[in-house]
């Protein structure tokens, strides 16, 4: 491939794998860097060479920062052909330098990719499902809290307009108890806007799609399940279900109307979003009458668990595989390490410092562990603050639906991470078993 014809793809913060797949496919790759990258994500200088040309910045959030990247791009390459952002750190600087590359087009486009509340507008005008909502200032919008309790049905979840993870994420059920929550409401250190958003609650099943995207056509679409929906994973919660925390893909073999019902409503949400390449994480919740209602999309692959069990599915790495759909707008079938593959995600069942983790080479031998990632070590502090803050994945596979319960009930009845309190009083308890 000459350097005239090559794709030219601008990589937005740091990631090994990605941009090593990058270079294999095209020449023309450069890379934006953060402080948070340069400082703790020790990027590697040999690699960091092949790029064309890579940029510092302190934050994606600088704009002046972002403007001058996009001027010096404008100025040596005239064609860049895809922004890649693959977290949520730097979705809005990277929706903003696309947006400056192109020189027209919809302004408010990427952020509709991060806030909830112009992302769930626009989903709903193009006719799909959503919850009702009520947005806050902030969490000493009194009014906007008087608004929010009186207009829509409790209970509801109070949420940070841009957050992620479930992240300072809480569910309110009585409108008497607004207020007060408001009153005690913390922002994790990762969020930075304070506004918020007061939605209705949906009970039911939470269902997620991984996809990636090519002119508007699904190259990769991958429907699976938490275990729980995320708001429920507590620490409370985590005391009675060690597997609490977990998902599993669905084959759309075995539920072929599902994912029917999940690609018409995409395609509605890829309408009202301007979706047409990369990659989409898409959050659901099925109601107990089987209606599909949005909660939320990402233009990234999911996080934590997400990664490591969609490779499993897939047969190789999925950031291999976003590579090749942001050069080449295609990827090879899938090829399923084993027919049923999941993950669980093991950590404390109270907050405190980790005092011993499960024994890494049980983890490898066991036969239904297909890969494990450790987070945290002994020494380390747990605060259970919230699902994301991650300790132990396992992925996991079997043959059949029910050798994957019996492979995941076996694991999370055998592995435990253990912590004890600040003043060396023991936490967790061998006694508190997982109920199934």
């Amino acid at each position: 491939m000459t350097t005239e014809n090559a794709k030219a793809i601008v990589l937005c913060k740091w990631h090994p794998t990605l941009l090593t797949e990058l270079l294999a496919l095209t020449p023309e790759v450069y890379v934006v860097l953060d402080d948070f990258d340069v400082d703790h994500m020790d990027p590697d200088p040999e690699l960091l060479g092949r790029a064309r040309q890579v940029y510092r910045v302190s934050s994606f959030d600088s704009i002046e920062e972002i403007a001058a990247v996009a001027i010096d791009l404008s100025l040596y390459r005239p064609r860049i052909d895809r922004v890649v952002s693959h977290t949520e750190f730097s979705q809005f600087g990277a929706g903003y330098l696309q947006l400056l590359l192109d020189g027209d087009g919809d302004a408010r486009k990427h952020t509709a990719y991060r806030d909830k509340r112009l992302m769930k507008e626009r989903v709903r005008a193009a006719g799909v499902p959503t919850t009702r909502f009520s947005s806050l200032a902030g969490p000493d919008d009194h009014a906007g809290a008087e608004r929010a309790a009186a207009e829509l049905r409790f209970p509801v979840v109070v949420k940070p307009v841009s957050g992620f993870g479930t992240m300072s994420t809480v569910r309110v059920d009585r409108p008497e108890d607004l207020e007060k929550v408001l009153a005690e409401f913390r922002f994790e250190t990762y969020l930075r806007s304070k506004q918020l958003m007061v939605e209705e609650f949906v009970p039911g099943d939470e269902i997620c799609v991984d996809a990636f995207w090519a002119g508007g056509r699904a190259v990769s679409f991958l429907v699976h399940a938490y275990r729980e929906p995320r708001i429920a994973v507590t620490a409370e919660a985590r005391r009675d279900d060690n597997g609490l925390d977990g998902a599993r893909v669905i084959n759309e073999a075995d539920e072929p109307e599902l994912y029917r019902r999940m690609r018409a409503l995409h395609d509605g949400i890829n309408r009202g979003l301007g979706i047409e390449h990369g990659a989409t994480h898409l959050e659901v919740f099925v109601r107990p009458d089987g209606e599909i209602v949005f909660s939320e999309i990402a233009t990234r692959v999911g996080g934590g668990m997400m990664p490591p069990m969609l490779s499993a599915y897939l047969g190789r790495d999925i950031w291999a595989d976003f590579a090749r759909v942001v050069v080449t707008d295609e990827t090879p079938p899938a090829a399923p390490r084993r027919p049923h593959i999941g993950a669980i995600h093991l950590t404390a069942s109270r907050p405190g410092v980790i005092t011993s983790m499960p024994d890494e080479a049980e983890l490898a031998a066991h036969p239904g562990v297909l890969e494990y990632l450790k987070f945290r070590e002994p020494g380390s502090r747990v605060a259970l603050a919230h699902p994301s803050e991650w300790c132990l994945i396992l992925v996991i596979g079997a043959d059949t639906a029910e050798a994957y319960e019996e492979v995941r009930h076996d694991l999370v009845t055998r592995f435990r991470v253990e912590t004890a309190a600040e003043d060396g009083e023991t936490a967790g308890s061998d006694e508190e078993k997982p109920r199934d």
